[in-house]
């Protein structure tokens, strides 16, 4: 399925050190996906958590491979590990119709470059927490 263009939400890297993530835990709550960073600071080990709020799917996959939903001309947001979102994916809008319209569906994808970890999500929005 057609994919787009991607557009970057939010760059991990704008809080994680340069060697990135030491962990990553995934929860599901509910319909909400909370995906748990740790990382190392100067205080010792801290984490962030990213919500991804009412999801209808998520997949988790070894990183860098072959990927189901991740088209490699559009990687490069991806590869630098910056969630992306993709408007223009024909999966979001396959469960939007799915829905009969009466929900929003959001494709996005973040790599976890330390971890080897890609994680692709269909839901309705994220947002962070520290």
């Amino acid at each position: 399925m057609k994919i787009g263009h991607s557009v970057e939400v939010a760059n991990p890297y704008d809080w994680l050190p340069a060697h990135g993530e030491s962990g990553v835990k995934m929860l599901v709550e509910g319909s909400d996906l909370v995906v748990t960073v740790s990382y190392d600071s100067e205080d010792g080990i801290r984490e962030k958590k990213m919500h991804f709020h009412s999801v209808c799917a998520f997949h988790v996959q070894a990183f860098p491979g072959p990927s189901l939903f991740v088209d490699e001309s559009v990687t490069s947001s991806v590869l630098q590990g910056a969630l992306v979102e993709y408007p223009d994916s024909a999966m979001a809008a396959a469960w939007e119709k799915h829905f009969g319209g009466g929900r929003s569906v959001r494709h996005y994808s973040i790599a976890f470059l330390a971890e080897n970890l890609i994680l692709i999500i269909f839901g309705d929005g994220f947002s962070e927490e520290n």
